[in-house]
């Protein structure tokens, strides 16, 4: 099968996986979740054995879930790789950089950076999920020294509800002027306008003078507010909140879009600077129905870099 028709085949089954894993964590009695979960790990993990789609620094199928429709672990794999060719394209990312991956996931793009960054570099990453960020210090800490991983106990109510902190005052556990770039994806999607702002002003505190900021947001503008009203956009967002448009008015956080101009603002605030012009995603636009790998630099949503005066 062509890596094409895998892309097609894993974005149908993805939604069906996640609904069957999310079916099993609502109804099944919490004490057998673990033992659930171990089970399914170990039966994917055999079945992409068999088919050769193994890799040691790729996470189970169930975990992939977590960060995006990854069913076939070669597109997991591929999409961090146009990931970390957008970094080097986009913002002359470098081997010897130092890197903070905000919202790190199960690692999906540390595992490309391993093949990239030198023993001179350095990652960090941090998620307020615990699970993935243990799979990460097992299987990526292990093996490179120079990478680390950070679970943050904030809350959130689709991924973490027991979380304590609150996102909205979290302070990054970093030092001031610590990093030449920052990788924020797809996280702003899913936090409130008080929550984005505290992380925009976090990311440029830890960013060093003349470091590289990346970030993926659904910016509300002229030409995406038309692919909404005409339903063309992914997800569909047909609620208003205030001036952001979401998905579920039961939980704002699950899918969020903001406008462009509140990005722009709270980037002023932060003493970053945007650097223009603004790379405008399809997320908007879906009528071309391509696997999220073949859009440009692998990202559907729209992309703002920013440095550090």
């Amino acid at each position: 099968m062509s890596l094409t028709a895998c892309c097609l085949f894993s974005m149908v089954t993805a939604e069906t996986a996640g609904w069957l894993v999310a079916f099993a964590k609502r109804h099944a009695p919490p004490p057998a979740l673990p033992i659930a979960a171990r089970v399914l790990d170990a039966t994917t993990n055999s079945l992409e054995w068999i088919v050769r789609r193994t890799d040691p620094l790729t996470p189970p199928f169930r975990l992939r879930l977590h960060v995006g429709p990854f069913v076939d672990p070669r597109v997991y794999r591929a999409s961090a790789e146009r990931n970390v060719g957008a970094f080097r394209e986009l913002c002359a990312l470098r081997p010897e950089m130092s890197f903070l991956d905000v919202g790190c996931g199960v690692g999906r793009v540390a595992s490309a950076l391993t093949r990239y960054l030198s023993a001179a570099g350095t990652y960090d990453g941090f998620d307020v999920v615990r699970e993935p960020v243990e799979w990460c210090l097992r299987e990526i800490s292990s093996c490179f020294p120079n990478f680390q991983f950070q679970y943050i106990d904030s809350f959130s109510k689709r991924y973490n509800p027991r979380g304590d902190g609150r996102s909205s005052e979290l302070v990054f556990p970093y030092d001031d002027d610590g990093f030449d770039f920052v990788f924020a994806g797809s996280i702003y999607t899913h936090m409130l306008p008080e929550e984005v702002a505290n992380y925009v002003a976090e990311t440029a505190r830890v960013l060093k003078p003349g470091g590289t900021t990346f970030a993926t947001f659904c910016l509300l503008n002229e030409r995406s507010l038309a692919g909404i009203s005409a339903g063309l956009s992914s997800p569909s967002l047909p609620h208003a909140h205030g001036e952001f448009r979401i998905r579920d008015p039961a939980d704002p956080g699950s899918f969020i879009a903001q406008p462009e101009q509140f990005v722009r603002e709270i980037y002023r605030k932060a003493k970053l600077r945007i650097d223009e012009p603004v790379i405008y995603g399809s997320w908007a636009d879906v009528s071309r129905k391509e696997p999220e790998i073949f859009k440009p630099h692998g990202f559907m949503q729209d992309i703002v870099i920013g440095s550090k005066p």
